[in-house]
């Protein structure tokens, strides 16, 4: 009993431990020093505002509070200069692209993570959010179009932006996400996309839209307690 006990917990600390970070959300990149999968985004020639080219993608399960997390960096900082910026994240929770939309030159778009990019730095936004709220979508296939999802809770949807207090020389866009919106695929794939409003120097990265993201297994994340709950009772047991 003890052995299977033992097997249990180390099962549930070495597969819930790939996941050990906490991702808040405040515009400060800081904790982000272990992403789960990370993606370089090259410079682009046609992109002249550096401020809007986007240099580098994250993304990170937040086992804490149980969130995929994404991050978007740009080559320098934002002004937000721009009249209607926005920027959108993009899922592909079925790795196919036979389902869900073409967006922005890529295929199997399945979800849409909206915020229109006018938010104060340092602040965290959700659905809820008297302004500045993001919204949540799913592609709509007897529309073809996108369809905002109501309902959502403060929780659900987080969202901030930030230059690390002006020191790195750059700006970032964070967002965790409720998994269960998404159908908790396993793993999926995802891309975001940066506009500038009237101007010309849009940028997605990656291009492709096909970075990869992960949530753990509904029973990965039951096995770390049940393992922890059966070694209490156990030792109970034997005192």
């Amino acid at each position: 009993m003890m052995s299977l006990l033992v097997s249990v917990l180390v099962v549930g600390v070495l597969t819930c431990g790939a996941w050990a970070d906490v991702i808040t959300i405040d515009g400060y990149d800081t904790d982000w020093g272990s992403p789960d999968t990370s993606h370089n985004d090259p410079d682009e020639v046609e992109v002249t505002l550096q401020g809007y080219d986007i240099d580098w993608t994250y993304a990170q399960w937040d086992d804490v509070n149980n969130r995929v997390a994404f991050m978007m960096q740009t080559i320098a900082p934002c002004s937000q200069a721009y009249a209607a910026d926005f920027i959108e994240f993009l899922i592909n929770a079925d790795e196919s692209g036979a389902t869900g939309g073409s967006w922005h030159g890529s295929v199997g778009a399945d979800y849409m993570i909206y915020w229109e990019f006018d938010g104060d730095e340092y602040t965290a936004y959700n659905p809820t959010s008297a302004s500045h709220a993001p919204s949540f979508h799913y592609w709509n296939s007897g529309t073809n179009n996108w369809s905002a999802v109501a309902g959502l809770g403060a929780n659900d949807l987080v969202i901030a932006w930030g230059d690390n207090g002006g020191v790195p020389g750059y700006s970032i866009v964070e967002v965790t996400l409720n998994p269960t919106l998404i159908g908790m695929p396993g793993k999926f794939t995802w891309g975001t996309y940066l506009h500038n409003g009237d101007e010309s120097a849009d940028d997605r990265s990656p291009d492709t839209m096909d970075q990869r993201g992960y949530t753990p297994e509904p029973t990965t994340l039951a096995l770390l307690p049940l393992g922890l709950a059966g070694l209490a009772a156990w030792r109970r047991r034997t005192k």
